[in-house]
């Protein structure tokens, strides 16, 4: 049987992003400025609250870490490709097939 077998693995690309610093690299590789504008977390909260959107913005605001040791010493996994070579492909893709971001 090999190693691993039956087991279950999480993987990332091994680095953690937060959503600014996503919109901010995904900018970069569209040659775009990035926009971001400061809003304060308990404001967002509020206003998901009022409007019964409050899974959109915890998902939004939260922070979602994915432990891929174990995938690294079982299975000696490592990500075939970094955050920005991935972006990079995915904005690619996006405009080789027509996609506009203007």
């Amino acid at each position: 049987m090999s190693p691993g077998a039956g087991e279950t693995f999480l993987v990332s690309d091994g680095e953690d992003l937060s959503t600014p610093e996503l919109i901010k690299r995904i900018a970069l590789h569209m040659g775009r400025p990035t926009r971001l504008f400061p809003v304060p977390v308990k404001l967002l909260q509020l206003g998901a609250k009022l409007t019964g959107k409050t899974a959109e913005v915890d998902r939004l605001c939260g922070s979602l870490q994915v432990d891929i040791s174990k995938a690294k010493q079982v299975l000696g996994w490592k990500p075939p490709v970094s955050v920005d070579e991935g972006l990079g492909k995915a904005v690619e893709w996006f405009v080789t097939r027509g996609g506009n971001y203007n």
